[in-house]
């Protein structure tokens, strides 16, 4: 009989319950209906909700002891406890939480490197360069570094250096050099240092340009203006060195004349690149060829017609190579033998300074680039086009009228 009533018991309460045999247990259903409730879920929500599941089973098993043990809690008051419980765990989650924005520490870029790829590169060159903006000690400067360069993140910065002083050409150099910038395209920072102080004439010529430069200037007290642009060029180099400026540098006299191309193949330089120079020759009026001999970008013999410097080691012309800057600053990337700054000496004859100079890059022509490809085309001109000894009006202003007026007809 007892048995009996407990079947009967039984079949009335999943009668009333509507039992299917055939489906699924209740505690089944409750499950999957959960895990798709999680599954709709982000990631902040599925932290609040574990926090809160798994403090309810906890508050469920101390009142399941508290009656096991006899002890009587009040249910409102449990119950406020729970609560209060609930909220202060709900309050821990939002703190938690991830914000996913632009400020957060989880960025996009960081995502991407879990990911396995990795972000894009930026030139540190840029930081480097807007430290100048905030040092006293550089001079000059009316246009300030841009707050923005829209350019690739792997084209290389150049740091062009030119030395220059007051002259009746030197504004016709200085505008033409600079109209050749310009149409290279950025980064690009023009050091121009002048001697022994600024002048009104330069400033003005360079604020108009249109290129981002510095105004440099070397204060050497000099006897003669033999070894002006060695003591220029020196400034220059200790200006990049200071600021460790990332980039390739290359020394452009005014008077040269360059082919844009040539801007674009120098940023393709891991150490130092060289190119052959065309040079006129004013005393006798003749053009030569200077510089290397190439077999594809393998620097294998050098080009001169100068018997009287046969014995330089690099037949090189200043405005035909172009080297690394952090071989200045960083001499342990490039396994330099000596931490000696490297400079130019004013001391060494006039026409071995380059070679010299080369000398303290490189050790031989296997750590040369030969440019373009195969050293075949002239893209750099040295053009002695110079009367030195016309009059130099200042502000290259005529201060008084000509002597002759023709009438107008």
């Amino acid at each position: 009989m007892r048995s009996a009533r407990r079947g009967s018991f039984t079949r009335q309460q999943d009668g009333d319950l509507g039992f299917d045999p055939h489906s699924p247990p209740k505690s089944a259903q409750s499950r999957n209906r959960f895990a798709d409730y999680l599954g709709s879920l982000t990631a902040v929500d599925r932290i609040r909700a574990g926090l809160s599941v798994g403090f309810l089973r906890r508050s469920s098993r101390i009142a399941e002891r508290s009656k096991s043990k006899g002890l009587q809690v009040k249910p409102k008051l449990l119950h406020l406890f729970l609560c209060f419980a609930l909220g202060a765990f709900v309050s821990f989650a939002m703190l938690v939480s991830v914000d996913v924005s632009q400020d957060s520490p989880f960025s996009f870029e960081e995502e991407v490197l879990l990911l396995g790829k990795s972000p894009p590169k930026v030139n540190r060159s840029f930081d480097a360069m807007a430290k100048l903006e905030a040092k006293e000690e550089v001079t000059g400067a009316p246009n300030a570094l841009p707050v923005s360069y829209d350019v690739a993140p792997s084209r290389k910065l150049l740091i062009i250096v030119t030395p220059t002083y007051v002259r009746p050409f030197q504004a016709y150099y200085l505008n033409r050099l600079a109209q050749t910038l310009r149409m290279v395209p950025p980064p690009l920072l023009w050091i121009v240092v002048e001697m022994p102080s600024q002048s009104s004439e330069t400033t003005e010529v360079l604020g108009e340009t249109g290129v981002m430069y510095r105004h440099l200037v070397c204060k050497k007290n000099l006897t003669g203006i033999r070894n002006r642009e060695v003591h220029q060029r020196n400034v220059a180099l200790s200006h990049i060195e200071k600021y460790q400026l990332d980039g390739i540098v290359h020394f452009a006299d005014d008077d040269r004349v360059y082919s844009v191309e040539l801007f674009d193949q120098m940023r393709k330089i891991r150490r130092l690149g060289t190119w052959p120079v065309a040079i006129l020759t004013e005393s006798k009026n003749t053009l030569t060829l200077e510089g290397p001999v190439c077999n594809g970008s393998q620097v294998i013999g050098w080009h001169t017609n100068q018997r009287s410097k046969l014995s330089r080691r690099f037949h090189v012309d200043m405005s035909g190579f172009a080297f690394n800057s952090t071989i200045l600053w960083d001499p342990k990337r490039w396994r330099r033998p000596t931490l000696d700054r490297i400079r130019q000496h004013d001391a060494v004859k006039e026409g071995f300074r380059e070679t010299k100079f080369v000398e303290h890059l490189v050790e031989d022509e296997s750590q040369m680039e030969g440019l373009p490809s195969d050293c075949s085309r002239i893209m750099a001109w040295h053009l002695h086009a110079e009367a030195p000894r016309i009059f130099h009006a200042k502000g290259w202003l005529l201060q008084k009228n000509l002597e002759i007026v023709a009438p107008l007809t």
